[in-house]
């Protein structure tokens, strides 16, 4: 059983979503199973007609005790383009497995009560707590709607860690019930984009939110930087608005970016700290990682003659560098080098950019498609740790040798290079197959799936890449998220390097 939370601020669409037709029909026979009062019957919707529910008395009666505090029922104008605070209502769905056996309108209504109970906005017994109906309209899922807000006394409430709560439940539930075992909270799982940015990106035409381009481009620039000003300048040359944010001593504390063409109502940009987009891309926890591992050396000057800025000598060792470091890492893990694994996990994202970049261009297609790159991004990450604060020598290796290979920029398409690029990305798979074998060994079922899945692709995808001369997609200055219709392949990015003359996000020329 899966829980998924989001807050908003007007109970009464949700309502309306919740019990209307859905957007594509998919609603059917919508009814309140459970309620803050214990009588889910006296606050069923009537029908209208056309299968349509009158909801207002519903949303009137859930409203209540937010519209006698006088707190907002409408998001407030944010005109300096910070964050608006959280608004008062909680949303929650709970969906079961779809080989599990349907559950009856009471075990829904027991789940949905123990819920509100373990989050502490309606414990039971409590007259004064908030109000909240259960509102079901398929088999498999019921989508749970609160007012923050007391009954008693008006009082505005925080759930205090709802969704590691939540979690709870869902596996109490599924214990309890006979339904498929999903995994415990490990922190280790990306924040998911809401369902508010997934329709807008629908609307602007795009197959991903800005979230996930963001987050996406994010990690290229994290693997091509060492300081933070060469990471703003690299998120800068892929079309990323950046803005740095200092302490009053003026020492850096954080950045946040923004999609271009990505803006709210009133015209402002839509802006994500890095910590919204991963708890290892806040900018302590880049530092970390630009200082977990030695730079690679001065590269190898190009040879009398050699016209591209990147020499085949530089080329070759890069190459043999990031493979030797790859299959160092693959034996270290099947030998069972547990204390080394956290350290080599996260250090195989590094590498992934890396890999994915250099093997990008050319009329090969690309051999590290994204999805598979976006499936390992997960079981990089360690339970309840995420980012590890020591590497291993072999996974600072690991992290030197991509930091080395991302520089050369490209090996597709280089005489005598296409086939280093088919030996790293099948070198990259043996090493994710490991870690995904590892996951197991932890218990850790979702990363061990993903990484497994991830391993598959890129398997398939060296051959396939080779056959499909797919269009390189390039993601590059000026670009916005997905710059692509949804029915269309998503090619991952490309890592876009500096050009001489270029100017850099203050004007200057470098």
């Amino acid at each position: 059983m899966i829980a998924k939370i989001s807050r908003g601020w007007r109970v009464a669409g949700l309502v309306h979503y919740l019990m209307g037709p859905g957007r594509f029909n998919e609603h059917i026979n919508q009814h309140v199973v459970a309620s803050w009062d214990g009588a889910p019957e006296l606050h069923q919707p009537e029908l209208i007609g056309d299968g349509n529910f009158d909801v207002e008395e519903l949303a009137t009666d859930l409203a209540d005790p937010a519209v006698a505090a006088g707190i907002p029922q409408t998001e407030p104008i944010r005109l300096d383009g910070g964050k608006a605070p959280r608004g008062p209502v909680w949303h929650c769905s709970l969906r079961n497995s779809a080989g599990d056996r349907v559950l009856i309108d009471a075990e829904w209504a027991e789940i949905a009560t123990d819920l509100m109970d373990r989050t502490g906005i309606a414990p039971r017994d409590d007259l004064g707590a908030c109000r909240w109906v259960a509102i079901r309209h398929t088999d498999s899922h019921v989508h749970i709607a609160a007012v923050l807000v007391r009954q008693d006394n008006g009082r505005r409430v925080h759930p205090y860690k709802d969704y590691p709560k939540a979690r709870e439940v869902c596996r109490d539930a599924e214990a309890r019930l006979g339904l498929t075992a999903t995994a415990p909270v490990d922190r280790t799982a990306a924040k998911p984009a809401t369902r508010a940015e997934m329709e807008k990106a629908v609307r602007r035409g795009l197959d991903e939110t800005s979230r996930e381009w963001l987050c996406r481009a994010a990690r290229i620039a994290a693997v091509q930087a060492r300081d933070p000003e060469q990471f703003f300048r690299r998120l800068f040359d892929l079309g990323v608005r950046v803005r740095p944010r200092a302490r009053h001593a003026g020492q850096l504390a954080g950045y946040s970016v923004a999609a271009p063409g990505d803006e709210t109502a009133e015209g402002l940009p839509v802006w994500y700290s890095g910590r919204a987009l991963s708890p290892d891309l806040s900018l302590p926890q880049l530092l970390k990682r630009w200082a977990s591992a030695p730079p690679p050396g001065p590269p190898i000057a190009p040879a009398p003659g050699e016209r591209s800025q990147v020499g085949r000598a530089e080329l070759e060792a890069a190459a043999g560098d990031a493979l030797a470091a790859l299959e160092q890492a693959t034996s270290t893990v099947a030998a069972g080098e547990d204390d080394e694994v956290p350290g080599i996990a996260h250090a195989a994202g590094d590498m992934f950019t890396a890999v994915g970049a250099v093997t990008q261009h050319g009329g090969h297609g690309q051999m590290v498609p994204r999805d598979a790159a976006d499936l390992f991004d997960r079981a990089s990450r360690t339970p309840m740790v995420g980012q590890p604060d020591r590497l291993s020598p072999v996974a600072a290796a690991l992290r030197t040798a991509a930091w080395r290979l991302v520089a050369v920029r490209s090996l597709s398409g280089r005489t005598g290079q296409d086939s280093a690029g088919a030996q790293l990305v099948l070198a990259l798979a043996a090493l994710v197959a490991e870690i995904a074998a590892y996951r197991e060994r932890q218990g850790c079922v979702v990363q061990a799936s993903s990484a497994r899945r991830s391993a598959q692709i890129l398997r398939a995808s060296r051959g396939a890449g080779r056959a499909s001369g797919a269009a390189d997609g390039r993601l590059g200055r000026g670009d916005g998220p997905g710059r692509r219709p949804v029915s269309t392949p998503r090619p991952a990015p490309t890592v876009v390097h500096p050009r001489p003359g270029d100017q850099d996000d203050r004007g200057r020329k470098r």
